[in-house]
């Protein structure tokens, strides 16, 4: 599972029969960029910003009657919470998506990883790296 600091926050979800604008109102009010939707604990969906803009805006739907449900991504990728940080941003890269459900052994989803959170904590991890190379390679000081 990736380190505390590329899991950003609990899950914002909506029920099955929410309408896109209050799936619209959920990522606002949380400022993420995608919601799942669920029927009681079981994920039917994710709806993203993407979703907003190519399923609902281009199509003319109306925000206030348009069932989330009727335009949401269907076909889900999930990880269970023991994957590791780099085959999720492998398996995210390999199926160009942005938000990754996380769910437990239920399969119910416990989170939700972002592309950008994940990136933020590889360059992070990065940045460790380096700079204990930098010690390792200056503890003799100038010239060894």
């Amino acid at each position: 599972m990736p380190p505390a600091a590329a899991v950003p926050r609990p899950v914002v979800s909506v029920p099955k029969d929410a309408t896109v604008m209050d799936a619209v109102r959920a990522m606002v009010n949380r400022n993420v960029g995608a919601v799942v939707v669920l029927d009681g604990v079981q994920l039917l969906g994710v709806f993203t910003e993407r979703d907003v803009v190519i399923r609902v805006v281009l199509e003319g739907l109306a925000t206030e009657t348009t069932p989330v449900a009727e335009v949401m991504t269907k076909s889900v990728v999930t990880v269970r919470e023991d994957a590791d940080r780099s085959s999720v941003l492998k398996l995210m890269a390999d199926h160009h998506i942005r938000h990754l459900p996380v769910v437990d052994a239920d399969g119910r989803v416990k989170t939700m990883l972002s592309m950008r959170h994940l990136l933020r904590a590889e360059v992070q991890d990065l940045k460790q790296t380096v700079w204990s190379l930098v010690a390792e390679n200056s503890a003799d000081g100038p010239g060894g």
